[in-house]
């Protein structure tokens, strides 16, 4: 006899017809590598906690959300699979560290340059990814990253070249900046002193031909200045911008768009898809020409962080509608955050990733209540408010607030005219940096096709420039922030978590009071940690 549909099979009775938040796993896994690198005795704390969470769901139904119940259950799992990765990582032997670590004086290494020279108080330096290491004669270890310092280095990324010199391990320096630290984010071990620099055979790296031809594309209709500002925004390489250019970009609060970002990957990403839709090539090969560009992209601008998790995002958002999936903007970063930090956990100390995230993570959660705060204050008297020029507003407002701890703790100064610089800047930096990739490009097939782009973009790039050092020359243009630690930093984003909480548990028609509260605590903050009272 057939069994009807309507009978029950043996076994729990498990309902997954609610819809469920995924968020939880990829927050509770990011945690736990977090944790588990910048302070690994805290990691069993951390899963002792979403245990007793996850207890807590199974007993009292009612304690969590139903939409929370399974994640919260699973936490433990998610948090110990965070530590595990984070632990893994620690204790992977290194052995280039340990080698540099003896100082055996004089060695020689083959490898490939990672990163485009720059100056530097030994004359220039640049990574290397090492492919063989010889000591004494003998060949003994394959693999690594190394820093070169030498008097000159007249290679480029990609080159393949014979480095003879003594290696050493980075040291923390007078001022408590720990190099090795830094180097670790890009997966570096070692420093090279190097006594000789030579190519290994005539063929030189792509990536580098393309550097030297964008470098002799954008001397056709840009000055130096310009051509600065465009090779730092399209390549990521601001080596040869002034330093009192990047500081006016700085104390105005505009230096992100110097920056190989999220708003670069997307603004690629858009001309390239709605470029091919032209062409009615099916949405698959759209999607997919589209993923395999903008990471050949990324490559080629030196793979930073933040374009690593960009690319990622970006990757997702084109996939998901191929595989029938909608997935909530919170889950695309949160998932990204994990995949980026499994890959490097020592990512986490990189500044510029740091400021990624909490931008990109600021936008996603305070946009909404600061748009209403706007809406219920400054623009209360206009009947239709102007959507673009609140958004704009809103987004630009919004990352400042959530990046000015970390920028207060790393540069010790924290612009306070970024809100209204950003308000001309940010519509600036899309034109400039399409007509500079377009300008890029023209210049690798011929440089000369590169000038009538470069000058439309030399007036836009000028005007850019004047509004940052117009604005930086203010006297009020910045705050100085001198001995934020990690607990300010702690204290102020703890502070942040109530409104925001707030802001989506309580009804919507008071979004704009957590949010009055949110601008409240992070402009007593920052008095204080300038006046020095915290």
């Amino acid at each position: 006899m057939l069994l009807s549909r309507e009978a029950k099979r043996p076994g729990p009775d498990l309902d997954l017809s609610p819809p469920m938040r995924l968020d939880l796993w990829a927050i509770l896994a990011a945690s736990g590598i977090a944790v588990g690198t910048v302070a690994p005795p805290l990691a069993l704390v951390l899963i002792v906690a979403c245990l007793i969470v996850a207890i807590g769901a199974l007993s009292w139904q009612g304690l969590v959300p139903a939409e929370w119940r399974l994640m919260a259950v699973m936490a433990p799992l998610f948090a110990s699979a965070g530590a595990a990765i984070a632990l893994l990582h620690a204790a992977t032997p290194d052995p280039l560290a340990e080698l540099a670590a003896m100082e055996p004086g004089e060695v020689v290494l083959v490898g490939k340059i990672a990163s485009p020279p720059e100056e530097s108080g030994f004359g220039y330096m640049a990574d290397l990814r090492v492919e063989r290491l010889w000591y004494q004669g003998r060949e003994i270890l394959r693999g690594g990253g190394v820093e070169v310092f030498a008097g000159d280095l007249s290679i480029g990324v990609g080159d393949r070249v014979r480095v003879g010199g003594e290696i050493s391990r980075p040291q923390i320096g007078e001022d408590g900046f720990d190099y090795s630290r830094y180097l670790a984010t890009k997966r570096i071990s070692a420093l090279v002193q190097a006594t000789s620099v030579r190519p290994v055979g005539e063929e030189q790296g792509w990536i580098g031909q393309v550097h030297r031809r964008t470098d002799v594309a954008f001397g056709y209709g840009l000055r130096p200045r310009e051509a600065a500002v465009v090779r730092g925004m399209v390549l990521g390489d601001r080596s040869l911008m002034p330093e009192e250019l990047e500081k006016a970009f700085q104390r105005s609060g505009i230096t992100h768009v110097l920056a190989i970002s999220g708003q670069h990957v997307v603004i690629l990403a858009a001309v390239i898809y709605f470029s091919i839709r032209i062409f009615a090539i099916p949405p698959t090969i759209r999607a997919g020409v589209t993923i395999g560009l903008i990471w050949l992209y990324i490559l080629i601008a030196g793979a930073p962080p933040s374009a690593i998790r960009a690319g990622v995002v970006a990757t997702f958002v084109l996939a998901a509608p191929l595989l029938g999936r909608q997935v909530s903007p919170l889950h695309f970063m949160t998932t990204m955050l994990v995949l980026v930090l499994s890959y490097n956990p020592q990512l986490i100390y990189s500044t510029g990733f740091q400021l990624s995230v909490a931008a990109v993570f600021g936008i996603l959660l305070l946009t909404k209540p600061l748009r209403s705060l706007l809406e219920h204050t400054l623009f209360r008297p206009l009947r239709s408010p102007p959507a673009q020029l609140s958004n704009l507003i809103c987004v630009s407002l919004a990352a400042q607030l959530a990046t000015s701890p970390i920028v207060a703790a790393t540069f010790e100064e924290v612009s306070v005219v970024g809100v209204l610089t950003n308000l001309i800047a940010v519509p600036l930096s899309g034109p400039i940096l399409i007509l500079g990739l377009l300008g890029s490009v023209a210049g690798n097939i011929y440089p000369l096709l590169a000038y009538p782009l470069n000058a439309c973009n030399g007036f836009l790039v000028t005007i850019l420039i004047q509004t940052a050092q117009g604005a930086s020359s203010l006297s009020f243009a910045s705050v100085t922030t001198p001995g934020v630690t990690l607990l300010l930093v702690g204290l102020f984003y703890a502070g942040c978590v109530p409104p925001i909480v707030a802001e989506r548990v309580f009804s919507s028609e008071r979004t704009s009071v957590w949010a009055a509260l949110l601008l409240m605590w992070s402009a007593l903050w920052l008095v204080l940690v300038a006046a020095g009272r915290i």
